[in-house]
């Protein structure tokens, strides 16, 4: 099990409002009102959820708001709204627990005009492996994206061509909401990305899901859900 713990204990507020993107008004337990960053670009169906619980961090000094927000109560559970904690937590993880045989290279890799999330190697092989943090759930599936996106479609092309040319790669979705059982891409939502994942996997691209324990004090890497392209 991989586990990241959040560096400062996390402080409880409630869910006000998201405006422009990356602000979020919380109130804390002490009544004060306070603006969080929101590490997230996406629609946030089913986390903006005005009244419930979520969990924020104290930011170190010198940033521009004084907390970011990590985690929301919802119906079915916690889920984590920073999307920049998904990539770190996949490259602690025990190799073997998902692929088997590979040894990590480095993170943010380049490729060209783009930067894949991790370099694996097996045999001495390149690897290239592609992270989503999944929060979007509706009946215990989870979908990505939650928002029509054109790079995310461009990561899974580029990944394709590359596994047209025998070179190994992968792409990891990662359940950062405690009821999402299976993953699936959201085709309702952006069609154009998951025709791209059918044709990737086709032309050699692996799919798989990790599941994810969410708690206050960590995040923690459980095992393989089904992936569902």
């Amino acid at each position: 099990i991989s586990m990241l713990a959040f560096d400062t204990p996390l402080v409880e507020a409630r869910f006000r409002s998201r405006y422009q993107r990356f602000f979020a008004e919380v109130e804390l337990l002490s009544g004060e009102i306070v603006t969080a960053h929101c590490a997230n670009t996406g629609r946030m169906t089913g986390l903006l959820l005005p009244g419930h619980r979520v969990w924020i961090r104290q930011q170190p000094p010198g940033r521009k708001l004084s907390h970011a927000w990590e985690l929301v109560e919802t119906d079915s559970g916690l889920a984590c709204i920073n999307t920049a904690r998904a990539n770190p937590l996949v490259a602690a993880t025990d190799l073997g627990l998902w692929l088997p045989g590979t040894t990590f290279v480095r993170r943010e890799p380049r490729m060209g005009a783009h930067r894949f999330d991790l370099e694996l190697s097996r045999n001495g092989a390149p690897v290239y492996v592609e992270i989503k943090s999944v929060t979007l759930c509706e009946e215990n599936i989870g979908y990505f994206p939650d928002a029509p996106s054109a790079r995310a479609v461009a990561h899974i092309q580029l990944l394709a061509e590359l596994a047209r040319e025998g070179i190994e790669t992968h792409v990891i979705f990662v359940a950062m909401h405690a009821g999402i059982l299976a993953v699936r891409p959201a085709s309702k939502i952006d069609p154009i990305f998951a025709t791209a994942c059918v044709n990737a996997q086709a032309a050699g691209v692996r799919f798989s899901a990790l599941s994810v324990t969410l708690t206050l004090n960590a995040l923690s890497i459980q095992g393989l859900i089904p992936c569902e392209i």
